[in-house]
């Protein structure tokens, strides 16, 4: 694992792993923004027995970025600016592994470098009008055969995709740019979710943008 920080910004290599593998992996993110740009990130992944194995080989850390040991968290933190591990645990749920970080940020700049230190696929600005974060999990999905679309809809069937935004206020706007992922909204909570059957098989990166 090069940086546990690049885990949405190549999310398109899990994606292709789990495909080649016939496993899987459901993600399931909450950030927490208060009114002065800090927070927290809360993620969750549910990963199968294969990618699992598959990650914990050496050499193929670098197409697995999501945690497997809190020692691989810890490390990609070292040197970072405004980000800072709170938390991190895993456990077994049936032919699944469950682990969950939480990372706190102390500005939105650090939320957007977690998301993807490239600064490309997650971008803050602000103005008069106030503040707003567009971000996605890659320009784009791999094309995929027929037979390796069902492939990728039959492995991915279990699993979901949840994104959810706590703003400090009312959101002025709030949308999803993929037509697998819905948006609903709990009073300053935007969640936007799919399942990944339907990620994976649209060819289109998730991409989220919201103001307030």
């Amino acid at each position: 694992m090069k940086d546990i920080r690049r885990r949405l910004s190549v999310g398109l290599a899990i994606f292709a792993a789990a495909i080649v593998l016939a496993s899987c992996v459901g993600m399931d993110t909450k950030v927490e923004i208060s009114s002065n740009g800090s927070g927290t990130v809360s993620a969750e992944y549910r990963i199968s027995e294969e990618l699992v194995a598959f990650g914990e080989l050496e050499a193929n850390k670098e197409l697995l970025p999501i945690p497997l040991s809190r020692e691989d968290v810890e490390k990609s933190l070292l040197g970072s600016k405004g980000l800072k591990l709170k938390s991190w645990s895993s456990k077994k749920s049936g032919s699944d592994l469950l682990i969950a970080t939480v990372i706190e940020f102390k500005d939105l700049d650090a939320l957007m470098f977690y998301l993807d230190p490239s600064g490309t696929l997650a971008v803050h600005n602000s103005d008069t009008q106030g503040q707003e974060i567009r971000f996605s999990l890659g320009d784009r999905m791999p094309k995929l055969d027929p037979d390796m679309r069902l492939l990728a809809e039959e492995a991915f069937d279990p699993y979901a995709f949840s994104f959810s935004i706590q703003l400090p206020k009312a959101p002025l706007k709030a949308e999803s740019t993929h037509p697998a992922i819905t948006k609903r909204q709990e009073g300053n909570t935007v969640h936007f979710e799919g399942r990944m059957r339907d990620v994976i098989a649209s060819e289109t990166a998730p991409g989220m943008v919201i103001s307030w």
